[in-house]
């Protein structure tokens, strides 16, 4: 067995501690919420929204219970499970969101300001936990 000096332990653990660091999302940029959503990017947009919103144990799944303690309807719970498993993951919602079916009503329902241009900001206004709602 070959004995490091710590030294040498931190100079080798070093490059890994710069590659995890930088594995580690960022924190959001609020100056971001103002952009407006394309097909692209309404689906993390929404899934950001609803694990924010939702997940009241902050484990990154939401439950029937915190859909619905958030504002949510069962039925569209139901819908974005996709594998009916009970838990919604932010892969679900990716999925659930990216369409333009759902574009479309989140410009229809939930554009605050009512200027055609979808954004995260508009999910956090009043009219945002609509797209808890969402029955197509």
């Amino acid at each position: 067995m070959i004995k490091l000096h710590s030294t040498t332990r931190l100079l080798f653990l070093l490059p890994l501690a710069v590659i995890l660091s930088a594995c580690q999302t960022a924190p959001k940029n609020h100056a971001d919420w103002d952009v407006p959503l394309t097909l692209r990017t309404v689906g993390p947009a929404y899934a950001d929204y609803v694990i924010e919103r939702a997940d009241a144990n902050k484990d990154g799944k939401v439950t029937v219970v915190e859909w619905t303690k958030a504002g949510g309807s069962q039925k569209c719970f139901l819908l974005v499970d996709q594998n009916k498993d009970g838990v919604v993951t932010r892969t679900e919602l990716i999925r659930f969101g990216s369409n333009k079916k759902f574009l479309d009503f989140t410009r229809r329902y939930t554009d605050f300001h009512k200027d055609n241009k979808l954004t995260p900001r508009d999910f956090r206004t009043p009219s945002g936990v609509r797209v808890l709602r969402i029955e197509f």
